[in-house]
């Protein structure tokens, strides 16, 4: 029995989805293992497709690195997830929200560093980002619902502020990678700011 045209075109799909997929897996590994952004040389051998083919699945370098943070923060929601949103004392919700975040900075942290690097040249990565950051400022106010409904509308804009901004990735970033902070500091440190704003609630 022959191969019909059409299984034909649909074993190419496949070959070549397969291969799409192998080159942003070989991305994603190699930023986690290297810490920068790899050469396509290296991505394609990683594959196991040729330097040529990367270039027939992505239209270029942008292309390529936009399709693998969209692949990372595709799941972003899932990474970020929060079971329970706002339920719970506020010291669980605290600890969830951190335990979360660290968790999520440790599986996207090399990845995000390209992005941040990419946002000031590719409007395509800036507006991915933007959109990231919006989720987790409203998750925040999800979260801790509770205590900012209790405050004025300048103490809930100011304490939202100072709080989104530590969960921005570059402190993280600063904390973790630059100081090497290990994550049971950097909970020390961000239980105290996050309970140092939200008693504004209380006082």
């Amino acid at each position: 029995m022959g191969v019909s045209d059409t299984q034909l075109v649909d074993g190419r799909t496949a070959r070549r989805n397969r291969n799409r997929e192998a080159v942003l897996d070989a991305l994603i590994e190699l930023c986690n293992e290297i810490d920068r952004e790899p050469t396509i040389e290296a991505i394609a051998d990683r594959a196991g497709v040729s330097y040529r083919s990367v270039y027939r699945y992505f239209d270029d370098r942008t292309d390529l690195m936009l399709a693998a943070i969209a692949r990372v923060t595709g799941d972003v929601w899932d990474i970020f997830d929060v079971e329970d949103m706002g339920g719970g004392s506020l010291d669980e919700r605290i600890a969830q929200l951190i335990r979360i975040r660290l968790a999520a900075y440790r599986e996207l942290a090399s990845l995000t560093r390209i992005a941040v690097r990419l946002r000031a040249d590719e409007p395509a990565v800036a507006e991915a980002y933007d959109g990231v950051r919006a989720y987790l400022r409203n998750q925040l106010l999800l979260q801790f619902e509770p205590e900012f409904s209790a405050m004025s509308n300048t103490d809930r804009s100011l304490a939202l502020a100072a709080i989104d901004a530590m969960f921005q990735f570059e402190t993280l970033d600063y904390l973790a990678h630059h100081e090497g902070m290990p994550d049971a500091d950097i909970t020390t440190v961000y239980t105290r700011h996050i309970r140092a704003h939200l008693d504004l609630a209380t006082s």
